[in-house]
C-alpha cells in the first residue's frame, strides 16, 4: 500500500466539483488508499509562513504529495523556513504561477530545494497557455534532478481545464511516473450507480462506496427508502466515527409533489454533493438513473437505488 496521499489546493479555491484534484481524490478513496486534503488558511489572502505551517503537520516520510497552484509556487518555502526539511517520499507540482504574479513571486522554484523535499525526483507540470505563467517558460537545466512536464494545452489546470480524474496524475500517485508521451485521456471512471437487492447488498456497497475524507463526511437519503435501511445507513456512519445526526440527510419533498425524482436529486447534488459520499433512493423514485450519470461524476458522489418497499 503506498501513502499517505496528501493534496493541498491554491489560492482562493473553494474546491469546484469538476477540478481534477477532488475527482482523483475521490477515485484513489474508493480504491482504499489513505488521502488526506487538508484546508489552507486565508485562502482569500493566503500567508506563505501559515501555508508552510499546515504543509508540515501532514507530511511524513512516505507521502505523496500533489499541488496545484499557489501551493506549487510555495512549496520550496519548507526548505528555506528555518525549520527542519521534511522530505517526502515524491511531490507532484501542477501549475505553479510564474514570476510577477505576485509580488513574492520574483522567481521559478529552485531546483536544488525541490531536491531537497522529495526523496524520488520531483515532478512539474504545467501548460504552455497557463496565464497565470506569464508567458513565462519554466526551463531547468537537463541535470536539475527535477523533471518538468510541458503540455500544450490546458490553461491553468483547474476545473476549467476539464481534465476528470486526469490519468497521468492518477498513474504518477501509483508509479512515481509521468507518462511519456503525457497521456491525457480521462481515468476509468467506474459507473456512479450501483443497484442494491437487499440489506446485504446495500452493506455491501456502502462499504465500497462510503469513504468519507475531508469534508465528504455525510450519506443522504430519499423519502422513499424504508426506515429499516435507514437504520443500517445510521449504523454505517457511526462505524465511520461521525454522528448520523449531523451526517445523515433527508433529501426533501418538493412542495407540490409526493415523492423525489431525478431533479430533485440532482439539485441537491449541485447544491450539497460536495458533502456526501453517497445517496441512497428507490427505484421507484429513480426508474432511470443515467441522467445522473453526469451530475454525479461531476462531484465525485455515488447513488445506491434499492427496491421501493416498506417496512
Amino acid at each position: 500500500m503506498i501513502g499517505p496521499i496528501v493534496m493541498f489546493d491554491g489560492a482562493q479555491f473553494r474546491r469546484s466539483p469538476g477540478h481534477w484534484q477532488i475527482v482523483l481524490a475521490q477515485l484513489l478513496c474508493d480504491d482504499g488508499f489513505d488521502v488526506s486534503y487538508p484546508l489552507l488558511p486565508d485562502l482569500d489572502a493566503p500567508d506563505a509562513d501559515e501555508w508552510c505551517r499546515t504543509f508540515r503537520r501532514h507530511l511524513s516520510p512516505d507521502a505523496i504529495v500533489v499541488a496545484h497552484g499557489l501551493s506549487a509556487a510555495w512549496w520550496t518555502r519548507l526548505a528555506a523556513d528555518g525549520g527542519p526539511i521534511p522530505a517526502s517520499l515524491r511531490v507532484l507540482l501542477v501549475a505553479p504561477p510564474g514570476p510577477g504574479r505576485r509580488p513574492d513571486l520574483t522567481r521559478d522554484l529552485d531546483p536544488a530545494l525541490l531536491r531537497s523535499l522529495s526523496v524520488e525526483p520531483p515532478v512539474i507540470v504545467v501548460a504552455q497557455d497557463d496565464p497565470w505563467r506569464n508567458q513565462h517558460p519554466l526551463d531547468l537545466p537537463e541535470d536539475s534532478g527535477v523533471r518538468v512536464i510541458t503540455l500544450p494545452t490546458g490553461g491553468h489546470l483547474n476545473e476549467a481545464s476539464r481534465l476528470g480524474a486526469w490519468a497521468p496524475a492518477h498513474h504518477w500517485v501509483l508509479t512515481g511516473q509521468w507518462p511519456d508521451p503525457p497521456d491525457d485521456a480521462p481515468a476509468p471512471m467506474r459507473t456512479p450507480i450501483t443497484n442494491a437487492a437487499d440489506p446485504p447488498d446495500l452493506a455491501d456497497a456502502l462499504v465500497r462506496r462510503h469513504r468519507p475524507h475531508g469534508r465528504r463526511l455525510g450519506i443522504a437519503v430519499t423519502p422513499a427508502v424504508s426506515a429499516s435501511l435507514v437504520e443500517q445507513v445510521a449504523a454505517t456512519l457511526t462505524d465511520a466515527g461521525v454522528t448520523p445526526a449531523r451526517r445523515l440527510a433527508l433529501i426533501p419533498l418538493p412542495p407540490t409533489r409526493e415523492s423525489v425524482d431525478a431533479n430533485e436529486i440532482k439539485y441537491f447534488l449541485d447544491r450539497y454533493g460536495h458533502e456526501y459520499t453517497t445517496i441512497i433512493c428507490t427505484d421507484a423514485e429513480v426508474p432511470d438513473a443515467a441522467p445522473l450519470h453526469d451530475p454525479l461524476t461531476a462531484v465525485g458522489c455515488h447513488l445506491i437505488r434499492v427496491p421501493a418497499t416498506t417496512d
